[in-house]
């Protein structure tokens, strides 16, 4: 059984709304969906089938009620329809997992149309319909108390906060940053220079930082001196005058750089996704 209900924009009390109980699945099952998983890396690039999860989602801090609830016993008011057009995301019910959708407005039809019902066609001037997509935008394990989702942006109107997990760094963490004691500045390079990419890598440089002690940060500027030496000045800081210099610089903090077992050849990832113990 898969019980569709919605959430209605702009609404204080009340604001879930039961469409439907249904023997259909709506997404199909969340073991036949998330073929494999990891923890959430901010940055890394996915493959088909591969999904995020955050760990404790109901003790995140964009948590949601829903995390909550018991299904088996409540029961929202039914979807009225003067709700249809403020209808924010939808979340199913089924095999005690919850499924989200975002309605974005081209998922909301409201036109003329021909359909077919059964063995025959049915005209209907003002038709409203709601557009699912094959797979659901995030899907909540109460069993696990995790959250697998595939694209963050996709679910940040759902998760108030979700976005924090990658945000940009701000103009006063951005002016901190350059001004560290490894940056040596070069041209007219400063704050208004570093666009949103960077911005984002400089957010989780900061906390890679903050969470090493000297030697460590040592072996990492020693690390991206090997594998960037064209970013070096002779008093051991980085030259930085370009959104790529900052992009690598970043790329070092965070440890993308390695080196081949066979054939010793230097490379950069990209994305990265650790590997559980």
């Amino acid at each position: 059984m898969s019980i569709v209900n919605a959430k209605i924009r702009n609404s204080r009390k009340n604001k879930y709304r039961k469409m439907l109980s249904t023997n259909e699945e709506i997404f199909g099952s969340r073991q036949n969906i998330i073929v494999s998983s990891s923890q959430y890396t901010a940055g890394a690039i996915l493959d088909e089938g591969e999904w995020f999860f955050v760990e404790n989602a109901k003790d995140q801090p964009f948590a949601i009620d829903l995390f909550n609830h018991d299904f088996e016993s409540v029961d929202f008011d039914s979807l009225g329809k003067n709700d249809f057009d403020n209808i924010d995301y939808l979340f199913v019910y089924s095999d005690n997992d919850l499924f989200f959708q975002n309605i974005s407005k081209a998922r909301l039809v409201s036109k003329k149309s021909i359909f077919r019902l059964g063995e025959n066609f049915v005209y209907n001037n003002n038709r409203q319909e709601v557009v699912i997509n094959d797979l659901p935008d995030a899907i909540f394990v109460p069993a696990e108390n995790r959250l697998y989702f595939r694209k963050l942006q996709s679910i940040t109107s759902i998760f108030k906060g979700i976005d924090q997990l990658y945000r940009e760094a701000t103009d006063e963490e951005v002016d901190s940053f350059l001004d560290s004691d490894f940056i040596s500045l070069q041209g007219d390079y400063c704050t208004a220079s570093v666009k949103t990419a960077n911005r984002k890598r400089i957010a989780l440089a900061k906390k890679t930082l903050d969470e090493m002690d000297e030697a460590d940060k040592n072996r990492i500027f020693d690390y991206i001196g090997d594998y960037c030496p064209e970013l070096k000045t002779d008093k051991e800081m980085f030259k930085i005058g370009t959104e790529d210099e900052m992009k690598m610089l970043l790329f070092g903090i965070e440890q993308r750089f390695y080196t081949t077992l066979v054939g010793g050849e230097k490379r950069l990832a990209n994305s990265v996704i650790a590997l559980n113990s």
